[in-house]
């Protein structure tokens, strides 16, 4: 039988409660913005989970990582370095199955945006925590990647922050 949309949020905060990561229910914050996110949670410092309003079926897992200016500066095509670390990005998104979108304010990069999600039918603990795990280690490799690509590249919003650093089982 298909679980509902308050099934799904009850078993994910069950499942995040589990890390012992701080989180917050911004689903009353979100709702105020949107009708599109039907509940959202806050996990960290740049985790979300939501189940987005079009997609009865799914609930989506994002880790946003944010660039402080002096990165950005570097994020940019005309630079050889960016072009080789977008596509060493891509590829390793690619290979591991989740998704990628860069983050601009106006012309310049500021972010990325690193995602899955877990189908409603196969929500469990086990699948919640593999795909949360599966995006942290490509959110990892992704600062690896551009810390090689662009000497003096500091990747400071995410470097130490528990959500990605941190195994889902303890």
């Amino acid at each position: 039988m298909a679980k509902t949309s308050d099934e799904m949020k009850n078993l994910v905060e069950e499942f995040i409660k589990v890390t012992n990561i701080n989180y917050e229910d911004q689903t009353e914050k979100v709702r105020e913005k949107s009708n599109l996110i039907e509940w959202q949670f806050r996990v960290g410092t740049n985790v979300i989970v939501s189940k987005n309003a079009n997609r009865a079926d799914r609930i989506h897992l994002n880790v946003n990582m944010r660039f402080p200016p002096e990165d950005s500066k570097l994020l940019v095509m005309k630079n050889p370095s960016f072009s080789k670390a977008v596509m060493d990005i891509s590829e390793i998104c690619t290979v591991c199955n989740v998704g990628h979108q860069w983050v601009k304010d106006k012309e310049d990069i500021v972010g990325l945006a690193i995602f899955s999600h877990v189908d409603e039918q196969i929500l469990d603990r086990i699948s919640f925590h593999n795909t949360w795990d599966n995006v942290a280690r490509v959110t990892a490799h992704i600062q690896k990647i551009l810390r090689s690509n662009f000497s003096g590249f500091s990747g400071q919003a995410n470097s130490t922050d528990e959500t990605t650093e941190k195994s889902m089982y303890g």
